[in-house]
């Protein structure tokens, strides 16, 4: 099988497992088990975050979240620090966060080894030191925990090191698809994007919903208006990820799933 093909039926099985669990775990009585560390996500909330920005394109996301007065929590990149700086405070409004992805989205100098991950995200936090920008030590890994990108064992070694040090890795229940992930041409027609998160979002009381406020994009900011408008409409909240947040990692639910 193609190994991007058998990638996507991984994440679609853990996708389909995250739904379940949060369905059974709505009907079945609270057991006495210990509880992983970190707080759990607030039940009938929705968690909008936005991977590889800011850019161009994030003032236009910034507008709508203002608007409809909802947070989001946004996984940045050092892209444009020398061009527009300020866009990096933006993101700091109205009860956002900021939360760590990389410096440089280049997959094969990120993911080479372990160390050179590390060092990427020393340059990105570094980075954010200088432009004063607070930020959650959370992070989320370029593709996700689980990729086709990188080695499965630097990808074991990366995420044990963070786990180590302290960090919250976090990837996502939702994907919009606002990036073309199944081969579409982007930009997506807005209502496309918000008609794949609603229903991949289904059942969930919780949803993490995965988008891009890149630039190429630009449809992105119009599906947030109707992702938050249908989802209110639902009767849902909206909240922010922290360093405090309960994990989620797509390879221990992958684990789980495969009895490994």
């Amino acid at each position: 099988m193609n190994p991007c093909r058998k990638l996507r039926s991984r994440l679609l099985a853990v996708a389909a497992m995250l739904t379940l669990g949060a369905i059974m775990q709505a009907a079945a009585p609270v057991r006495p088990a210990a509880e992983p560390a970190g707080v759990p996500l607030e039940p009938r909330t929705v968690y909008l975050t936005f991977d590889d920005g800011p850019s161009r394109n994030t003032e236009a996301i910034l507008s709508v979240l203002r608007e409809e007065e909802v947070p989001a929590t946004f996984f940045v990149t050092l892209a444009e620090r020398e061009d527009d700086s300020d866009a990096y405070a933006a993101l700091c409004e109205n009860g956002s966060r900021v939360a760590l992805h990389c410096s440089v989205h280049d997959y094969d100098r990120l993911y080479e080894s372990a160390r050179s991950y590390r060092e990427d995200l020393r340059e990105l936090e570094a980075g954010l030191r200088e432009l004063g920008i607070p930020y959650e030590t959370l992070v989320r890994l370029p593709g996700g925990s689980l990729n086709a990108q990188a080695d499965p064992q630097v990808l074991r070694e990366i995420l044990t090191g963070l786990s180590r040090d302290g960090y919250t890795v976090f990837d996502w229940t939702v994907t919009s698809g606002d990036d073309g992930g199944e081969g579409q041409p982007v930009p997506l027609a807005p209502e496309e994007i918000a008609r794949n998160t609603l229903e991949r979002g289904e059942g969930q009381s919780s949803p993490v919903i995965l988008l891009h406020d890149s630039h190429p994009f630009t449809t992105t900011p119009e599906a947030v208006r109707q992702i938050i408008r249908a989802y209110k409409a639902r009767g849902y909240r909206f909240g922010v990820l922290t360093a405090d947040t309960r994990p989620l990692v797509f390879s221990d639910w992958w684990d789980v799933l495969s009895g490994n």
